[in-house]
């Protein structure tokens, strides 16, 4: 098969350098590439109204097949766009010959297991541990992708990925130097055909001159009528109080109701998102969001934002598991699903939980911080 070129102009007049397509060496090689140049999955192209831009969750995200299971899988890539998109990414070579059929069934199961199986807690523990190895800050990262400086910024995006997920509204895409027509053909028809999910090729060309690379993206698979049905995810807006308990059941009502009115007298900041809100206590000076209110009837107290140390931390999270009314969701997260047979208990654990965040709003700055 012949051998592509493209042309560099040089300094001299009428000077072409030539640089050849050339075969990457390894797949570790086009994964490195997308681990520090996130651009080259080209936002531009997938959205030209509105460029996705992108955060990197991890590299090799492990991707569990049952619950409680460790990881069955390996995700070579997980980004999230500035809508909080959940993107998988899976690159291969075209020499390799899986690139045309096996990829796509090893694709859709990393995509239905790591729905179901990871949870917010975990994405988000992932992509702060990849912006600790890079040396950045995520929250920073955060502001940067969705480009606001608002204080209610970070747990917003978070939310919205946490909705995402909760929707299966994620975006596959495969990457290889060249796309064979066998796997153009399967991504045009599950981009067609799936309306929650946005599956695309990227193809990523290397050209090598004498001492310079050039790298070339192009996407492969987004037709026309696909890109007019699945256009970028928007912000709905902020619900309110009205609109929310509107959506949950009348026992659910009677709680998140009281817990809103309680949050009114203490002075708590109320952030709606677009389905749910949070309450935001200040400790040691900082808004700290820790209560979660969603319908119909999911209430959730987070511990990622705290200040206080492990061991309070433990002691925390053992005293309300041990009311029996929270259950595990996630490493941070303890949850209640509201139930009409739970009414009388999670009545009297509400007094605890106003106990325990009153304590918190008054915890004092740390002496110091330790990396």
């Amino acid at each position: 098969m012949p051998q592509a070129r493209i042309f560099l102009i040089g300094q001299e007049a009428g000077q072409l350098v030539p640089m050849n397509e050339t075969p990457y060496d390894t797949e570790d090689v086009l994964q490195l590439l997308l681990t520090n140049y996130p651009d080259l999955l080209p936002g531009d192209q997938i959205t030209p109204e509105n460029p996705r831009r992108w955060l990197l969750v991890a590299r090799e995200m492990g991707v569990p097949g049952e619950a409680g299971e460790s990881d069955r899988w390996s995700l070579d890539h997980l980004f999230l766009d500035q809508d909080g998109r959940p993107t998988f990414v899976e690159c291969k070579r075209a020499t390799d010959t899986r690139a045309r059929r096996e990829v796509v069934a090893q694709m859709l199961d990393y995509a239905a297991n790591g729905i179901v199986y990871w949870g917010i807690d975990r994405v988000r523990q992932a992509a702060t541990e990849t912006a600790q190895r890079q040396g950045r800050a995520i929250d920073a990262e955060i502001r940067t992708l969705v480009n606001s400086e608002e204080e209610t910024a970070v747990e917003t995006f978070w939310k919205q990925v946490e909705d995402n997920l909760s929707k299966g509204q994620v975006r596959l895409i495969f990457v290889a130097d060249s796309i064979p027509k066998e796997l153009r053909r399967l991504v045009e028809f599950m981009n067609e055909k799936m309306s929650d999910v946005e599956v695309l090729a990227v193809e990523i060309k290397q050209f090598l001159g004498s001492d310079q690379k050039a790298l070339v993206p192009r996407v492969i698979g987004l037709t026309e009528s696909a890109r007019e049905r699945k256009p970028a995810p928007r912000g709905r807006g902020a619900t309110n109080r009205e609109a929310m308990l509107a959506n949950c059941t009348p026992e659910a009502g009677t709680i998140f109701n009281r817990l809103l009115d309680h949050a009114v007298t203490q002075g708590y900041t109320i952030y709606w998102g677009e389905v749910g809100f949070s309450i935001r206590v200040s400790i040691s000076g900082q808004p700290t969001s820790i209560l979660y209110g969603y319908p119909p009837n999911r209430f959730e107290f987070y511990f990622g934002n705290l200040t206080i140390n492990e061991e309070r931390q433990r002691a925390l999270r053992a005293e309300l598991l041990a009311t029996g009314c929270f259950t595990e969701a996630g490493g941070k997260t303890l949850r209640i699903l509201i139930q009409p047979d739970l009414m009388t208990r999670i009545e009297r654990v509400m007094n605890l939980i106003f106990q325990k965040v009153s304590e918190l709003a008054a915890s004092p700055a740390p002496a110091h911080a330790e990396g």
